[in-house]
């Protein structure tokens, strides 16, 4: 896979200059680093900071990284700023004047169409990348950031698991950054809810009852298997209409996912998919199943469970359930025999809840 690009996310004030050098061995598929604003009060990347580091302390970090990178690296570095947590765009502008592109950050993450006209005006030669968080999917919606000057877009991390709607955005001509691993239920209430769960991750505020921490979910096949997360082997098929493939850390050192991301697709070798997931269920997936190899699933797999309607009774099937039968074999046997057994009214109930009280 000599052309596949990745951009990978890191966060400058934690990553060591190590991992950074190591980087430069796959220089040539490297399209860029991405990493979140040191302040998340004014501009976040959607992800909860580190509470341990002062904010001074990150500041310090992070600058002198981007400065070490420029002059011993060079990784092109792109600057999430996919929340507007403060109010006023001024201010987020500023900052990017004053701290970022003085520093040779000229590419930038956005979700909001309003500071993307801000930042065109204010730095015309700035990249504009779109961000998943914005949701949009289809070519109408992507064309909206496509006239403010997006260049790179970054579809509803949903579009994984529609390789048709991925198709005609390409064939329409946009660049499409996508995350191939990202793990969280297909369509989550959680993920696209004005103030769903990382709304509040943001904000670095608490919200433990989104769907992908509650096992009777997560651990229920017909949900797992449809979440927005596809294999090595399955993602190589989408390539053709993949501009940038957004690889997650998961647990791993930024160096760590590149190694075994690129042996994977050049070896074919198997692997626990839950390796490069990052939604919140790893955890329970490690406790109440063990390892999942990504040999198990075909092209076939992911073709009918893209368009299964969860129907089982009617149409008879268990595929899914098939499939986790042959992933608890490989454990040697089930670690909670009745995890999947569960009533259908109560999980029935617990969507419904989740979803009226999203609207």
């Amino acid at each position: 896979m000599e052309n596949i690009k990745l951009t990978i996310g890191f966060s400058p004030h934690l990553t060591k200059k190590r991992h950074l050098r190591g980087l430069t061995a796959f220089r040539q598929h490297i399209y860029d680093l991405h990493f979140p604003h040191y302040n998340p009060q004014i501009s976040s990347s959607g992800r909860a900071g580190n509470q341990k580091v002062s904010l001074d302390e990150a500041r310090k970090r992070t600058m002198r990284l981007i400065s070490w990178n420029q002059e011993h690296t060079g990784f092109k570095l792109t600057l999430l700023l996919n929340y507007l947590l403060h109010d006023n765009y001024k201010v987020v502008i500023d900052n990017v004047l004053k701290e970022f592109y003085p520093r040779g950050v000229r590419s930038f993450v956005v979700a909001d169409l309003e500071l993307i006209k801000r930042l065109k005006d204010a730095l015309p030669d700035c990249e504009i990348q779109g961000s998943c968080l914005s949701h949009r999917m289809t070519e109408k919606e992507l064309e909206e950031e496509r006239r403010e000057g997006v260049v790179l877009h970054n579809p509803s991390v949903n579009i994984i698991r529609n390789p048709a709607q991925l198709e005609r955005n390409h064939k329409a001509g946009f660049a499409q950054k996508v995350i191939a691993f990202e793990g969280c239920h297909h369509n989550c209430p959680d993920e696209s809810a004005p103030h769903g769960h990382r709304w509040f991750l943001a904000r670095s505020l608490s919200k433990d009852q989104y769907l992908c921490k509650n096992p009777d979910v997560s651990l229920d096949p017909r949900f797992f298997f449809k979440a927005n997360w596809v294999t090595v082997s399955r993602l190589k098929t989408l390539l053709p209409f993949i501009s940038v493939v957004k690889l997650p850390r998961g647990r791993d050192t930024i160096l760590s996912v590149t190694k075994k991301f690129m042996h994977v697709l050049n070896t074919n070798a198997s692997y626990n998919i839950v390796d490069f997931i990052t939604a919140g269920y790893g955890d329970i997936i490690d406790q109440n199943i063990g390892e999942i190899p990504s040999h198990l699933f075909d092209d076939n797999f992911f073709s009918t469970v893209e368009n299964c309607a969860m129907n089982c009774d009617e149409r008879q099937c268990r595929l899914c359930f098939d499939m986790m039968d042959k992933i608890k074999e490989v454990n040697g046997g089930p670690k909670q025999p009745d995890i999947f057994m569960k009533s259908y009214r109560r999980l029935r109930h617990l969507i419904r809840t989740t979803l009226d009280g999203a609207e």
